[in-house]
């Protein structure tokens, strides 16, 4: 074969591979847009109240961008509720189990509003595993804007992350007396010289929302907050803790948890202003006490502890 039959050859399998990418990536992004459009509407059979703006498509060649305008979305009883300007979610032909969600504008609400943050950018990880395993990572992708708006009065975070892990699958058996955990995370965060950060896990049934009846089957039926371990520290102390939670039949936190600070007197100080009370003298290690709604660090009661939801007489 001659050199211009060989290099027409060539250029036509290139032309060939270019319009197959080309088809594929319209394909599949088109089929991904409509996806996200029916999951979206597909929210509002499962009792989730969510309006958006346009669905758009873009990032050809190299990737797969779907943005969202204006979206807000909340659960029936309001154990969730999001809003955001903008939320752009990316991926690649070749990492279908793999995107990144950046949300402009964004505010989060959390049981029913007792947690409410502010972020001016936000961004997460979403990466699904053997088929039956999410992992979902959250950030502030470096950003100091972080706003905390409920509870109030805490320190602004200028960096923080959390990671979730969620199994998806039927099979695997309970341990021990609960059930197994459906939810595992840890947690970090800085503000100014303090760092927090813990691990854990949620067992028991998946809760949907954030009702008195959701909670009460989540309880009844085993469910159990672990706090693995917990780690405070800032330059005159270092506080760590680990314990597990439930409710009580008045939907207030029961369980108990083991303490352990450098300096009790300056926990006490720090803690003071939010109302926790604490003794300033007691030994190094302690244990905190969540029963009748009280919080009892030691023989002495540190905070009255609230219902984490509602509920009607």
């Amino acid at each position: 074969m001659s050199g211009i039959f060989k290099f027409r050859a060539i250029l036509t399998t290139l032309i060939l591979l270019v319009l197959g990418y080309v088809a594929l990536w319209y394909t599949v992004g088109f089929r991904t847009q409509k996806a996200a459009t029916a999951a979206l509407s597909g929210w509002l059979d499962q009792g989730i109240d969510v309006r958006h703006g346009k669905i758009s498509l873009s990032g050809f060649p190299y990737r797969l961008v779907l943005e969202v305008e204006d979206l807000n979305a909340s659960t029936r009883a309001e154990g969730l509720h999001v809003e955001a300007d903008r939320l752009t979610l990316i991926s690649h032909l070749w990492t279908p189990d793999h995107w990144i969600v950046q949300a402009e504008g964004a505010e989060i609400e959390l049981a029913d509003g007792m947690i409410a943050i502010e972020e001016d950018f936000l961004q997460a990880s979403y990466r699904l595993h053997g088929g039956d395993r999410t992992v979902i990572k959250i950030d502030s992708a470096g950003a100091g804007d972080m706003q905390l708006k409920n509870p109030g009065g805490l320190p602004r975070l200028t960096n923080w992350s959390l990671l979730l892990g969620k199994d998806n699958s039927d099979t695997s058996p309970s341990e021990g007396l609960y059930e197994k955990r459906t939810l595992e995370f840890r947690f970090f965060a800085e503000a100014g010289q303090s760092t927090l950060e813990f691990s854990g896990g949620v067992s028991g049934p998946a809760l949907s929302d954030w009702s008195a009846a959701e909670l009460a089957e989540w309880r009844d039926e085993g469910g159990l907050l672990e706090i693995d371990d917990l780690n405070w520290r800032t330059p005159g102390l270092t506080l760590k803790a680990n314990g597990d939670i439930t409710l009580d039949g008045e939907f207030k936190p029961l369980g108990s948890a083991s303490l352990t600070a450098s300096d009790w007197a300056e926990v006490s100080a720090t803690l003071r202003p939010y109302g926790v009370l604490l003794n300033r003298t007691m030994p190094e290690q302690t244990t905190l006490m969540m029963q009748n709604g009280s919080a009892m660090v030691g023989n002495a009661v540190a905070l009255n502890l609230p219902q984490v939801v509602e509920t009607r007489r």
